[in-house]
């Protein structure tokens, strides 16, 4: 699956060492409509061990004295939107505990990331986000205000708080 969305949240880097070696991976998540007619965004949470999509990614983060991205409560701090093109796939994997049971748990694979505007370009030709505005919030698509509760009526001289 293939989804146009946006990167909300980036936490910090994992690491460790396996029977392979050394790993590394970024988690990050995706919000994206799946139709356009949903109400609310889906969200899922991705990780990439591509280090050419990190640096993609890392370019949209606010770095420290030292060159690292800069961690607040427990995640990245975006400088910019990061819109982006995210093909994902999901299926089932069964591993084995260390104590020796069975366990399984959901896999989620990204298989393919794209900067929005930067398709057909090589990752590292993605140096700086391009005149990219800074942003505070995530971005919310502008609607017009709604009062938080229908107004109230009056039925018999008597006021109805009901909203139907």
């Amino acid at each position: 699956m293939e989804f146009e969305g946006r990167i909300s949240r980036v936490l910090p880097v994992r690491s460790g060492t396996s029977q392979r070696g050394e790993w590394k991976t970024l988690p990050f998540v995706f919000e994206y409509f799946e139709t356009d007619d949903q109400r609310w965004a889906d969200r899922v949470l991705l990780e990439t061990m591509d280090t050419n999509i990190m640096a993609q990614i890392g370019a949209y983060l606010k770095k420290g004295a030292d060159g690292k991205a800069v961690v607040e409560n427990g995640e990245c701090v975006l400088m910019y939107e990061l819109k982006c093109r995210v093909g994902f796939s999901h299926s089932v994997r069964d591993f084995d505990r260390q104590d020796g049971t069975k366990g399984t748990s959901n896999n989620i694979r990204c298989y393919k990331f794209e900067i929005a505007g930067q398709q057909g370009q090589h990752p590292a030709a993605h140096q700086a986000p391009p005149q990219a505005q800074p942003t505070a919030a995530p971005v919310i698509p502008p609607t017009a205000p709604f009062p938080p509760f229908p107004p109230q009526s009056t039925v018999g001289g008597e006021t109805d708080d009901l909203p139907f």
